[in-house]
Formats: structure tokens, sequence, C-alpha cells
């Protein structure tokens, strides 16, 4: 097996609102994950998971583009083209 892989996840034309539910989802699972291993870390150590707080924030961030990308594309009558690459690296 080659060490490193490339899976497409997502490719292709959206309309608007398909965009936004696409990707929002991606984003809120990598949101709740982050969520759930803090709280986890929480309980166990009573520390938080600072870079899992730290992602949170960044992909709350970017949350807020995505939707203004979407709201101007809304605005302007224009659909969107999403391409996602995944690289899985085995180390």
């Amino acid at each position: 097996m080659e060490k490193i892989q490339k899976i497409q996840l997502t490719k292709g034309s959206f309309t608007n609102e398909e965009a936004k539910e696409v990707l929002f989802n991606l984003i809120n699972t990598k949101i709740n994950f982050h969520n759930l291993k803090n709280f986890s870390s929480d309980i166990r150590s009573g520390t938080a998971d600072e870079a899992g707080l730290k992602r949170v924030i960044e992909l709350t961030e970017a949350k807020a583009t995505i939707d203004q990308i979407i709201s101007y594309a809304t605005k302007e009558n224009l659909k969107i083209k999403i391409d996602t690459d995944i690289l899985i690296t085995i180390e």
C-alpha cells in the first residue's frame, strides 16, 4: 500500500442550498468531534483540550466565511462548485 492516499470526497456544482448543506455538515461534524474530545478531556483530567478549542474557533470562522460566499452567490444568482480531496498519509 502506498504511504499517501488521495481520496476525492466532493466534486461538482451545487445549488447554493446544497453547497451550504454539504459544507456545513462537514464543518459541524468536525466541530462536534472537537467539542466531544474537549468534554472528554475535561471529565477525565479536569483540563480543556486547548488544541481542540482552537480548532473549533477556526472552524466556526470558516463556517462564517462559507456563509458569506454562499450569500454572495445567491445574491448574484450563481452556483457553487466544490472540489474536496483528502490526503491520508501513513506515518
